[in-house]
């Protein structure tokens, strides 16, 4: 005798209902997984961001103590001249002509020679900054 074909109909559909149900709450379960690893994550990177922070805003003071430190001593520059007569130069210990720049001169080259070093230092910063989210990703560190 021959099967009703309502009943092979009826366990097709009962079993391609089952897979489909099973295949969605799989989806669900993964969601929520990569959801909490995804927080876990931020969290993990607020953290070492904050850490960086700090030792981005030591290195800012110290930098600015130094920069400080070196114009309060009032430093002397002199730059090599040729003279052509009626100028008012001063020879060095090397018995060549030079000329003494003046005080505010001297204080904007050492603070422009700062702000570069101060971008340099940002710059690493920010490169190690990505290179931690980059190790993260990857899965090289925990």
């Amino acid at each position: 005798m021959m099967p009703n074909p309502w009943m092979i109909l009826g366990a097709i559909a009962v079993a391609l209902s089952a897979y489909l149900y099973g295949h969605h709450a799989g989806y669900v379960q993964k969601e929520t997984e990569d959801a909490l690893e995804i927080a876990r994550l931020n969290t993990e990177m607020n953290h070492r961001k904050d850490e960086q922070d700090a030792k981005d805003a030591t290195v800012k003071q110290e930098f600015e103590t130094k920069l400080s430190g070196i114009l309060s001593t009032r430093p002397r520059l002199y730059i090599p001249v040729t003279s052509k007569g009626g100028c008012a130069t001063a020879t060095g210990n090397d018995g060549k002509e030079r000329a003494e720049l003046d005080g505010q001169t001297v204080e904007d080259l050492i603070r422009l020679v700062a702000e570069g070093d101060r971008a340099i230092i940002e710059l690493n910063s920010c490169i190690d900054r990505y290179n931690q989210v980059k190790e993260t990703l990857n899965g090289q560190r925990p």
